[in-house]
Order: C-alpha cells, then sequence, then structure tokens
C-alpha cells in the first residue's frame, strides 16, 4: 500500500519535470500520420517525404527566385514536430513532383538542418505572407 510519503515523493518529481521542461520545448515526431490537407490540396505521406528530401538535397544550393530552401522564421509560433530553432521551408507539390524552380505555390514544407521533418504549412487562407498549419499535420 503506498504511504503518504511516497506519494509526496511521486508527486515532487511530477512537479519537477514539469517545470524543468523549457517553454519553448517542441513535441518531436517523425512524420505524419497519413494524409495532410493544405486549403483544398492533399497530400501522402510519400509526397511530404519527397519535399522533404528534396529541400535537403537542395540545402547547400537553393533554387528558384526565392532561393529554397531557405530559413522559416515561423513568425506565425506554429507547432513544429522537430528539434532545435532552425527551420527551412521548401515547396511541396502534388504528384511528389520535386520543385525545380518558378511559382512555389502556396504550400511548404519545414525541415531542420539535419533534414528531419518539422511541419506541413500553407498561404491558404492566411493573412497577408503568413503561414497557416495544414491539417493532418
Amino acid at each position: 500500500m503506498f504511504s503518504v510519503r511516497t506519494l509526496l515523493f511521486a508527486s515532487s518529481l511530477i512537479v519537477a519535470s514539469v517545470l524543468a521542461t523549457p517553454a519553448n520545448f517542441k513535441v518531436t515526431r517523425s512524420l505524419p500520420e497519413g494524409d495532410v490537407t493544405c486549403g483544398s490540396t492533399v497530400y501522402t505521406l510519400s509526397e511530404v517525404e519527397s519535399a522533404v528530401s528534396g529541400g535537403f538535397d537542395h540545402l547547400d544550393d537553393p533554387i528558384g527566385d526565392d532561393s529554397y530552401p531557405h530559413i522559416y522564421h515561423d513568425y506565425e509560433d506554429l507547432d513544429m514536430y522537430c528539434s532545435g530553432s532552425t527551420w527551412y521551408e521548401y515547396p511541396i507539390l502534388k504528384g511528389g513532383t520535386a520543385y525545380s524552380g518558378g511559382d512555389p505555390g502556396a504550400d511548404r514544407i519545414v525541415f531542420n538542418p539535419s533534414g528531419t521533418y518539422c511541419a506541413v504549412i500553407t498561404h491558404t487562407g492566411a493573412s497577408d505572407d503568413d503561414f497557416l498549419a495544414c491539417k493532418g499535420d
């Protein structure tokens, strides 16, 4: 049977672990659990993976007028599902098509410098040049 002392000790451990968690802690996960919807565009997990891979491949050789991938500042304070505080944004296109310059469209994947997936975001429905998280992300 649990004593009051044991319960108090366990409670203090829980409180200490919560207090020790940094305010900017981000939940880490590998990829979305299924399809992701940005506006009316649905991306499969395979398309998300292809975009992350394409963005990482161009990290040292950006392409297009806006030099993708480029730093994503997260001014909107969206959830990032990766560690770190440096993130890159890169266009995600239907069919797993690799971005090759030109019009990037409204949707982006975000990844960290090690190529780890962080989020899928969109300009669709956002004000000005802001981003929103895509559904299912």
